[in-house]
């Protein structure tokens, strides 16, 4: 197999997206940054042939996912810290520079099968990564190279995403990959989870309790034959991934129960749930003061010392500048205005992605392969807003490089790809309808 019939035919702007479709969750967790490496290449096109796309109109769904974006980035220029300098319009370029990117792969879209193959790549990665930091480096919790630089929890996570893309992908496509390559998809997605439970990210199993039901109603909604199967599937994987990782998933679960009890008891918060817990509270108490824009960051960290020094909170709060709670950490700084904000960001994909029964309907007369495919990247999109809702509960994800850079690029590309088998769709029925017409007596 050639490189040609990876990428697929000309123009090379869509072999470009095709192949930063691939690389990015590719390289996303095997290498350090690994997800920057086709963000640049993508941003790198979309400079290049600018004048291709950009008097281009975007239909209105690209449009809607275009404005969270540039929302998103706007609202970190009150999130920024002020302490940073420059440094504090980091996050805001970052959700900016998503934009044109978006728009291009737009115009251009990827081929849907390099997603599939870089999630499975990067899962096989990222399980290899946590086996060697773990087993072989000996360090305490895989967190991605270069080791013990790098933040677990935001690793572990990312990497639980993308086993949860594969599998989405791997069961819509059941029937259309051949039983070698289930096998191997298989295999992947065990081994993106593992590589979670060896981060120890509770968060990530806390995501992946939420997440689970909504992924069983739908399944008996599309799949109604297959449901037992794919849950007892699902069932036995995590047996088996409890089972081999038992003592660390016995005495992390003992310590959070333990750490809970402390803080119930004498309010302790120096420790990982205490300084949540008391951070929440502080979080809620000063919100509900100033509910419709918040303090901002420089009157929620004065705010915080004060009362931390008044001794109406614990001291280890101070230790950190975010709340530990994606949507408490926007009401205390941004109030219901940010809170608002950011569930725009998490809804507009939720919508684009959710396979509704009049998106079904529409798709009944297509080929099956299409409609497989069409339904794998529907499911694997609708992965990414809902799991970063559940990281969110107990992370501000978007403070973090990588969890903005996964957010944004794993929603363009998944979104060029599906966007380019709708235009096919769209195609394959215009001609089928011009066939029809064509084949009837003329009066």
């Amino acid at each position: 197999m050639h490189l040609q019939s990876l990428l697929g035919p000309s123009p090379w702007q869509r072999q470009l997206t095709t192949l930063t479709a691939f690389l990015i969750p590719a390289l996303a967790l095997s290498v350090a940054t690994g997800y920057s490496y086709g963000a640049v290449l993508l941003l790198l096109g979309a400079l290049a042939s600018l004048p291709r796309w950009a008097t281009v109109r975007p239909d209105r769904d690209t449009a809607r996912l275009a404005l969270a974006m540039v929302g998103m980035a706007l609202l970190w220029c009150v999130l920024s810290d002020p302490r940073e300098n420059w440094g504090k319009f980091d996050r805001t370029v970052k959700f900016a520079l998503a934009v044109p990117c978006l728009l291009f792969i737009v115009a251009f879209p990827p081929r849907a099968r390099a997603l599939f193959w870089g999630l499975l790549v990067g899962s096989i990665g990222a399980g290899g990564v946590a086996l060697w930091q773990v087993h072989v480096e000996g360090a305490p919790r895989a967190s991605g190279f270069p080791s013990n630089h790098t933040n677990a929890i935001q690793w572990g996570n990312l990497a639980l995403l993308m086993g949860a893309m594969l599998a989405a992908q791997t069961m819509a496509l059941y029937r259309q990959l051949p039983r070698s390559i289930v096998a191997l998809a298989v295999l992947a997605v065990l081994a993106a989870l593992n590589a979670s439970m060896l981060s120890q990210s509770r968060g990530g199993w806390l995501a992946l309790l939420l997440a689970i039901p909504l992924a069983l109603v739908l399944f008996q909604r599309l799949h109604p034959g297959r449901l037992l199967r794919i849950l007892a599937g699902l069932l036995a994987a995590l047996a088996v991934l409890t089972a081999l990782n038992w003592q660390m998933v016995e005495s992390r679960w003992q310590l959070m129960h333990q750490e809970v009890q402390v803080y119930g008891a004498q309010r302790e918060a120096d420790n990982s749930v205490g300084q949540r817990l008391e951070h929440w509270r502080y979080a809620w108490d000063a919100g509900r003061e100033k509910p419709l824009a918040g303090w901002g960051m420089a009157g929620y960290m004065q705010d915080k010392a004060r009362r931390v020094d008044a001794g109406e909170y614990k001291p280890a709060i101070m230790d950190y500048i975010y709340v530990h709670n994606e949507l408490l950490d926007l009401f205390v700084k941004t109030g219901l205005i940010g809170v608002g904000m950011i569930l725009f960001f998490y809804g507009v994909p939720v919508a684009l992605f959710w396979p509704s029964r009049r998106r079904l309907d529409a798709m009944a007369r297509l080929p099956e392969p299409l409609r497989a495919q069409i339904l794998a990247l529907r499911l694997s999109g609708l992965c990414i807003p809902v799991l970063y809702v559940g990281f969110g509960l107990t992370q501000v994800f978007f403070a973090h490089n990588s969890g903005i850079m996964f957010y944004l690029f794993l929603n363009t590309v998944t979104w060029g790809a599906l966007v380019g088998l709708q235009r096919a769709a769209f195609a394959s029925r215009s001609e089928e309808h011009t066939s029809e017409l064509q084949s009837r007596p003329h009066l």
